[in-house]
Formats: C-alpha cells, sequence, structure tokens
C-alpha cells in the first residue's frame, strides 16, 4: 500500500497513445446495482502532468482481471456506432441536426498503486482490493445525471423523445437483433452524452443485464412511439390498445416548437 491511487499506463484514450490516472481515497458512489464503486480522478496523457482530464475510475466490487470490462466496454462502442447512423437518420429523415447522442469510451487499466487510507475505506464498504486489478477510465460527465429511458423503455417525461426513438431506432437498423436502452447521462445543448447502457439482444451476448428477447418484448410493452419513430420496425405482435391507454405522444410542432433548422 502507498499514499496514493494510481494506474498504470493505459490507452489509446482521447486521442492519445497512453494515459495513467490518478484517483480519490474514496468512491463517491456505487451504481445503481451496488457491483461498481465509482472514484472522481484524472488522467494524464502520456507521463505529462500539464495535459490533464478529469475522468472517473470505476471498480467493481469483486476483483476484476484484465478483460472483465469487455462486455461493458463492446455495450459502450455498440452504443456509439448505432448512434452515428441515427444522428444521420435524424437529418436524412427528419431534417433535424441540432440533436446529438454519444457515448462514453471508456478503457481498461490495471491498478499499479492502492493507498492505504483506500484500504481502510474497502474494509468499511467491504470491498477487496487486488494487486493488478483492472478498473475502467472513462470521461467524468458535468451536469445533472439522468436516466433518460430505463432498461424496460419507460422514459422520465416527454422531452426525451430523441433518445426513445434513438432506443427504437437500435431495434430497426440491427434488423431486429437488439434494442439498446438503460440510456443514461447528462444532456447539454442538445447533446446527450451516455454511459453504461443496457443491451437486450437475441443471442443475449451483452453480459448479466441482458435479458434477450424477453427483455425487447418489454421494451417496446413500455414503448410510445411518436413522429421520430416513423418506419421504424416493431416486433412482431399487437401492442396497439396498449399503447392506446397510455399518454399520447406530443405532436410534432410540441416536439420542436421552433422547427429543424436546416441541414447544414
Amino acid at each position: 500500500m502507498g499514499t496514493v491511487n494510481s494506474t498504470l499506463a493505459a490507452g489509446p484514450w482521447d486521442g492519445f497513445k497512453t494515459v495513467w490516472a490518478s484517483f480519490e481515497f474514496n468512491p463517491q458512489c456505487n451504481s445503481s446495482r451496488g457491483c461498481t464503486h465509482v472514484f472522481k480522478g484524472v488522467v494524464y496523457h502520456e507521463r505529462n502532468y500539464f495535459t490533464k482530464s478529469d475522468v472517473v475510475i470505476k471498480k467493481q466490487h469483486r476483483i476484476a482481471k484484465l478483460g472483465d470490462w469487455k462486455l461493458y466496454i463492446y455495450r459502450c462502442t455498440t452504443g456509439q456506432r448505432l448512434a452515428s447512423k441515427f444522428i444521420r437518420h435524424l437529418q436524412n429523415n427528419h431534417n433535424i441536426s441540432q440533436y446529438k447522442v454519444r457515448f462514453v469510451k471508456p478503457i481498461e487499466a490495471i491498478i499499479d498503486e492502492w493507498s492505504s487510507f483506500t484500504a481502510i475505506v474497502a474494509r468499511f464498504l467491504k470491498f477487496k482490493l487486488g494487486k493488478d486489478e483492472a478498473l475502467l477510465i472513462e470521461e467524468r460527465l458535468r451536469g445533472k445525471f439522468v436516466t433518460f429511458v430505463t432498461d424496460c423503455g419507460s422514459g422520465i417525461n416527454r422531452e426525451i423523445a430523441v433518445l426513445a426513438a434513438f432506443a427504437h431506432f437500435t431495434y430497426h437498423e440491427s434488423g431486429g437483433e437488439l434494442v439498446v436502452c438503460n440510456l443514461q447521462g447528462v444532456e447539454d445543448q442538445c447533446v446527450f452524452t451516455l454511459t453504461n447502457p443496457v443491451i437486450h439482444s437475441k443471442d443475449g451476448n451483452y453480459g448479466d443485464t441482458d435479458r434477450g428477447a424477453d427483455g425487447i418484448d418489454e421494451f417496446f410493452q413500455h414503448h410510445v412511439c411518436t413522429v421520430l419513430c416513423s418506419n421504424l420496425s416493431r416486433p412482431s405482435g399487437d401492442y396497439t390498445e396498449l399503447i392506446s391507454n397510455q399518454e399520447l405522444p406530443p405532436p410534432y410542432e410540441e416536439l420542436f416548437p421552433d422547427g429543424p433548422p436546416p441541414v447544414p
């Protein structure tokens, strides 16, 4: 044990070949599922103390090995790939260009040194610290952290119609193989930055939160389509009665009262 928490060099990340992280002694919070501890920290770019970025360091409750974060990273990269296609879909089919959806790009890093103080915190919170333990580095999100669309398709309010349509779009774009949901993160000037999504897939390849075809069906039982879902495919089955009993989706003019700006 030492005096600081730090990782070995990892990368590439954020345009840099290698970075390494230093982070606080005690976790700021735990994940909603209670299996991840989140620390505030900074990364230094290629051992340069004058070039750094604010990040969070995530630690699994158990001692993770290199590769144990693979599915977490895979969900984020899958979400980003589909988000890029969705932005083009909004521009080409709805003449909307002001909204952006992006996912963080996390990387794994190996612990270099745990501080003695964190060892005390770990005993109190009943988690273990491991030598050569694998941690996750991702950018620190600024602003109010919100779950905009849950893993079963519910939304917090009518202002998240864009993200609800994105979740629906992922089903359509994947040919009905999956749906990206549990869309959580922050919004700043129509840019949604998201982290740690849930992906339900027919093959069940996206980790413990992937509920397979049942998860996809449950999503569409709660999802209410808007005009942004026009021409997007849905699973076979009749959900008309269920949808008609929910609050009607807002009209296009209410979603975008000033009208969509022209595509640049």
